[in-house]
């Protein structure tokens, strides 16, 4: 029997309340806190998501040096505090491979187990960071680590073709909290100044480079020429969102379009709108689509990002190559589809995280097993 709680250290956290901090973060809240302790690492010094929320259910935070500007101090403050901690496992979330120093340092301290966790499956934009990635993953496969992954596509893109799926994690979500609510739904539109008779299509998340945001506004003129009762909402900053919001008043759509900035929590926005978009020219299994299809919305992906993601079945996979004509394409199947009725969806109990969780503490327990550091006669 397991005589203490196992320690684990999740790696991969930044300031931005995205999906991979969402989805630890939820796993925090619903582990068995008897049995598992979680610890998270600021890599940046600029604090992480949902610090205060983590810090109330008994999660420690530490920093150490920015690892961009003082590589060297990091890698030692790294190597202190897990002398210092003694962790069973360190945990890392990893959109590429091109930074290996928090698989590589705890590799080498050759005392924790080692979780390399896949949340892309794009090479990221940069020559740089794309030589580097190239190099990195072809060491980091040949490293002695539990390879896990979001979903198929990412577990392939980057442990290759003979990636186990045992070893997909799902990105699970408190599905209870987006089901549909008329009541919420009437709230937030009210708030952003909806009218009833308005359709709205929504977008949740960063806006970086590899989310195309600027296709939505193509696809918001092409609906407006069809009907001029449409309106864009979106909930995120960083990355481009000023450059998205300078392009939104250029094209005179401020009138158009609703932003409702950085949430940390998502659920309510959701109840909004009537279709949910999301055009990445990657992803490897994107939270955001498992939320928009537990609120009921009907979701239009981009067809760069695996049908994995089509949990209810009644999603569509549309083109983004040829901006000007495929918005035409997207604007067509929206304004054919949309609709504020029958929004109760039934997502498959994987994805929600009263099930997922029992997953990962299995999954946990197993790699200690393994290695032969735990005994577990019952989980």
């Amino acid at each position: 029997m397991i005589e203490k709680k196992i320690k684990i250290l999740q790696i991969g956290f930044s300031s931005n309340p995205g999906g991979v901090e969402n989805l630890v973060y939820s796993y925090f809240k619903h582990i068995d806190k008897n049995k598992f302790e979680f610890d998270f690492l600021d890599m940046y010094g600029d604090g992480i998501a949902y610090a205060n929320e983590i810090e109330k259910l008994g999660g420690r935070i530490f920093s150490i040096e920015n690892y961009k500007r003082h590589p060297l101090k990091a890698c030692i403050k790294l190597k202190d505090l897990l002398n210092k901690e003694r962790y069973d496992i360190v945990h890392v979330h990893m959109q590429s491979a091109a930074n290996l120093m928090p698989i590589i340092i705890p590799y080498l301290h050759r005392e924790e187990v080692v979780i390399a966790h896949s949340h892309s499956s794009s090479t990221p934009k940069g020559m740089l960071r794309k030589l580097l990635n190239s190099l990195n993953v072809k060491l980091l496969r040949k490293l002695k680590v539990e390879k896990w992954a979001c979903g198929a596509t990412a577990g392939i893109w980057m442990w290759g073709d003979k990636f186990d799926k045992e070893n997909i994690i799902p990105n699970a979500i408190e599905a209870g909290l987006f089901e549909y609510d008329e009541k919420v739904r009437n709230k937030i539109r009210k708030q952003c100044g909806i009218l009833p008779n308005e359709r709205v299509i929504g977008f949740v998340g960063r806006f970086g480079d590899e989310k195309n945001t600027f296709f939505l506004i193509d696809v918001l003129k092409e609906l407006l020429r069809k009907q001029d009762n449409y309106k864009l909402l979106t909930v995120g900053g960083n990355g481009l969102y000023d450059e998205f919001v300078k392009k939104i008043k250029q094209e005179h759509l401020e009138d158009k379009y609703y932003s409702a900035g950085i949430q940390l929590s998502t659920k309510e926005w959701y109840q909004a709108m009537d279709a949910f978009l999301l055009p990445s020219f990657f992803e490897g299994f994107p939270v955001v689509g498992v939320e928009a299809q537990a609120a009921g919305l009907k979701c239009f992906f981009s067809n760069n990002i695996s049908k994995e993601i089509d949990i209810s079945g009644t999603n569509y996979f549309l083109p983004i190559e040829k901006a000007s004509i495929d918005a035409q394409i997207w604007a067509e199947e929206i304004n054919n589809i949309i609709s504020s009725e029958n929004r109760k969806i039934l997502l498959n109990q994987k994805y929600d995280i009263k099930y997922a969780i029992n997953i990962l503490q299995k999954k946990y327990y197993h790699i200690l097993e393994n290695r032969g550091l735990y005994h577990v006669e019952k989980h």
